[in-house]
């Protein structure tokens, strides 16, 4: 038989590049359960299922549903050697994001300039993408450092003049540990006298609000960037000693010291992952926290009632046991990148203080020698005060003195004609 003219295909949607995806009318994503080693389902592995819109195949004339899928890593450089991924516009879905209430402050323009930094540092400076992070962060804190000095200084003096008001403070919570309502307003009070500590104060956390979008940004950079997908660290110099060692050898990965695997437990009911290892970055990340937390916190300058000690004590315990727990399961990468950043900062704030003490203890001997001063011209004053007043009282006594001598020479001289 003679085969029917062939007709050119009913295409689905528009020819050529069909970026809005009108192709797919629905989208269902699919869970689909596995069995691991005790044979309990579990879902890791997701499907997509894609729906097309209802087409009409006229006799003779096939329908065409063909489609380009990308299947390759996340990396705008990757994506843009590829023609027609490039001219999809796949570039433009690679972002840099944790998600969640703080997507917002990940500014892409901030993280991908961040991330062309990183691949330069890697490619023309270090060689290296641990030491890249780690030069990164030094780029950063040197660019912030006049920010984060200026903020803390202020936050310093601050501290200063509220330890010149603990004493009223303590003597205000005493009077009224047992009116809590009446403590508030009188603690208000004092501190309403003291206006230059509150602006001082607002002040000195405005520029920390202000780097906060930098960290998350570059943080979310570095805990996403494809570049980092089994790279070791620090040019394999721990696979260089034995090669079976997994430690920091995927920086997209956690360190994995100590693999131990035969051991796992869910770590906080599984949300944080579970810990099948000893990971030796989260418990450094833990030991400077702690450091951070007991040497470089400034005195507290006014007491603290028992539930602000509570308050305190639970921020302690989060600082130094949560946040690393948070890490545990996190890329290596990332991990590296808070330890050096912790790291400096505690160095940075180090001589912030060191440098903020010296230039308090002069500033207080120069307003001490002002005082000096004055007290000495005042002194001074007062004693040509007296000095002008004696003067006349003298001169008085003189002239008193004079008269009574004359007085007495003419009565000498009277008695002596008398003679």
């Amino acid at each position: 038989p003679t085969s029917p003219p062939t007709s050119p295909p009913i295409v689905a949607a528009n020819p050529g590049m069909d970026r809005a995806f009108t192709l797919a009318e629905k989208i269902d994503r699919l869970a689909i359960p596995t069995a691991d080693k005790d044979w309990e389902k579990t879902y890791a592995d997701v499907a997509l299922r894609l729906t097309s819109p209802l087409l009409k195949a006229e006799p003779g004339r096939p329908v065409d549903v063909s489609m380009g899928i990308y299947a390759g890593p996340t990396s705008r450089g990757v994506i843009e050697t590829q023609p027609t991924a490039a001219g999809a516009g796949l570039a433009q879905v690679v972002i840099y994001t944790f998600g969640g209430p703080c997507s917002f402050c990940t500014f892409q323009a901030l993280a991908g300039g961040l991330h062309a930094v990183l691949e330069f540092l890697h490619e023309h400076v270090v060689f290296d993408w641990a030491i890249a992070i780690m030069v990164l962060v030094v780029c950063v804190r040197t660019i912030l450092h006049p920010v984060t000095r200026w903020s803390q200084r202020r936050m310093f003096l601050v501290s200063k003049e509220m330890a010149k008001i603990a004493p009223k403070m303590k003597q205000i919570q005493e009077k009224y540990k047992d009116d809590p309502t009446k403590l508030r307003e009188e603690q208000g009070r004092m501190m309403a006298e003291h206006t230059g500590t509150y602006a001082g104060m607002a002040l000195g956390c405005i520029p920390a609000f202000l780097q906060t979008p930098v960290w998350i940004g570059l943080s979310a950079m570095i805990g996403f960037a494809f570049e980092l997908h089994h790279r070791p660290a620090f040019f394999g110099v721990f696979q260089r000693i034995s090669p079976s060692w997994t430690f920091l050898a995927d920086l997209s990965a956690p360190d994995r010291f100590i693999p131990l695997p035969e051991f796992s437990i869910p770590l906080l009911s599984g949300f944080l992952g579970t810990i099948d290892g000893i990971n030796l970055l989260p418990l450094l990340l833990g030991v400077v926290f702690y450091i951070q937390q007991k040497y470089l916190q400034p005195p507290q300058a006014t007491p603290m009632t028992p539930e602000q000690e509570q308050q305190a004590k639970i921020m302690k315990v989060m600082t130094v046991v949560m946040f690393p727990l948070m890490m545990y399961n996190a890329p290596a990468g990332l991990a590296l990148y808070f330890a050096t950043n912790s790291t400096l900062g505690i160095i940075e704030s180090k001589w912030i203080r060191r440098k903020a003490e010296e230039e308090y203890k002069e500033n207080e001997a120069v307003n001490a020698a002002k005082l000096a001063t004055r007290v000495s011209s005042v002194g001074m004053g007062m004693w040509d005060r007296k000095e002008k007043v004696a003067k006349p009282q003298g001169f008085m006594a003189k002239l008193r003195k004079m008269a009574e001598e004359a007085q007495k020479q003419r009565e000498m001289a009277a008695k002596r004609k008398k003679k």
